[in-house]
């Protein structure tokens, strides 16, 4: 199910208590069909991730952030809307090709 330019599989609802983590791609770890899989525990934005979650995740997005010294792609990179590293973890194309559209 796609749903406001996210490739989402299900959703995960987080305990009121519970908090909320935002990874460096700009989703919350809450909505993320990694998280919600299983395959995942959380994430970090790209300033805040330790060179151990780099590696241990894999995420080329994590580790681009964090090479960059962002926090997060659709704040702090220019490249965003045209970064095939995205695709489909978690925007879908349509999503991003629209972005890049009103950027234009």
């Amino acid at each position: 199910m796609a749903a406001a330019g996210l490739v989402v599989a299900s959703t995960v609802h987080a305990a009121d208590d519970e908090k909320q983590m935002v990874a460096a791609c700009g989703i919350s770890c809450t909505v993320c069909p990694l998280m919600a899989a299983g395959k995942c525990k959380g994430c970090a934005t790209g300033k805040m991730a330790t060179e151990a979650q780099i590696e241990k995740k894999g995420c080329p997005v994590l580790k681009c952030a964090a090479m960059k010294k962002i926090d997060y792609c659709g704040t702090g990179c220019k490249m965003f809307a045209s970064c095939k590293k995205l695709v489909g973890r978690p925007y879908a194309q349509a999503f991003l090709d629209k972005i890049k559209a009103k950027m234009a």
